[in-house]
Order: C-alpha cells, then sequence, then structure tokens
C-alpha cells in the first residue's frame, strides 16, 4: 500500500529518508514552521545537531508534492499540518516515529519518572560530549541541584 516507504521517491540517502519521517513525526504532532522543525530537530538532540534549511525544506516539498502534510498560513507563516495519507505513513511504518506521536499521559509522575530515566540513559551515552562542554556541564549541573530538592 505505501510501497518501500519513499526509497523509490527520490531520496539522495538513508540520512534524508530518516528526516522524512522524523519530520512527519513532528508536525504529526504539532503544526509548525520549517524553523520550528529545525529547532525541535536540534533540541531533542541536546544541541548536538541540527539539520540545515538545505536538508529540511526539499524534504517537506517532497512531502507537500506528494500530500503528506499540507500548508496552513497564520498570520502571514507557513505552517506544515499532517494530513491523512501521513499519518498513515507514520502509523505503519517500521521506523520507530510512533514514539514521538502517540498521546501523553501527562500529570503523572510514574510517567515523568520513566521519561527521566530514560534521558539519563541517553546523557549517560553522550557523556564524553558532555564532559567536553562547560555549558552542558553547568546546565547539568543546575538540573541535579534542582532534582537533589525533589
Amino acid at each position: 500500500m505505501f510501497g518501500d516507504f519513499g526509497h523509490g521517491e527520490g531520496f539522495r540517502s538513508h540520512k534524508e529518508f530518516g528526516l522524512r519521517y522524523w519530520i512527519l513525526a513532528l508536525v504529526y504532532k504539532e503544526e509548525s514552521t520549517g524553523a520550528m522543525i529545525i529547532d525541535k530537530m536540534e533540541q531533542s538532540s541536546m544541541g548536538f545537531w541540527k539539520p540545515s534549511p538545505g536538508s529540511v525544506y526539499p524534504i517537506l516539498n517532497q512531502l507537500l508534492d506528494e500530500g503528506s502534510i499540507e500548508l496552513k498560513d497564520k498570520k502571514g507563516k507557513k505552517y506544515y499540518a499532517i494530513t491523512e495519507k501521513g499519518k498513515e505513513l507514520v502509523n505503519y511504518s517500521w521506523f520507530p516515529w510512533k514514539k514521538f506521536v502517540q498521546p501523553e499521559k501527562t500529570g503523572t509522575v510514574d510517567k515523568t519518572l520513566d521519561d527521566m530515566d530514560n534521558e539519563v540513559e541517553y546523557l549517560l551515552e553522550k557523556s564524553e560530549d558532555i564532559k567536553k562542554s562547560a555549558s552542558k556541564k553547568a546546565k547539568l549541573k543546575r538540573i541535579i541541584e534542582k532534582l537533589k530538592k525533589v
């Protein structure tokens, strides 16, 4: 029904293929401008990687052309929104993007603690990068001090 999920649709690399589903997952969760998408990607990598506009906007145009996303004008800005076709691509993809678009169980301490535990695992994997950055070490120290109050 969905072919090979993009391999035959003019993608230049496997990196672009991954960006495609990441973009779909982000606009599935919230209508966003191209700049917002780039910022969200940078935030989720904790500042370690920021995609260039030259890699994001061509994919946005491909997704528009195929009908997976649509444009909405809000106060003169272009916002990208997921379509039903785009939702199907995310929901039936073998990529793990579904975890980014599942409804969150907000307000529960257990959920927050589980999320924090997962984030700490990620930080442990990135500890060498963190040790090299004074600002990241300072930010981590502030977080630890706040957690001590809990």
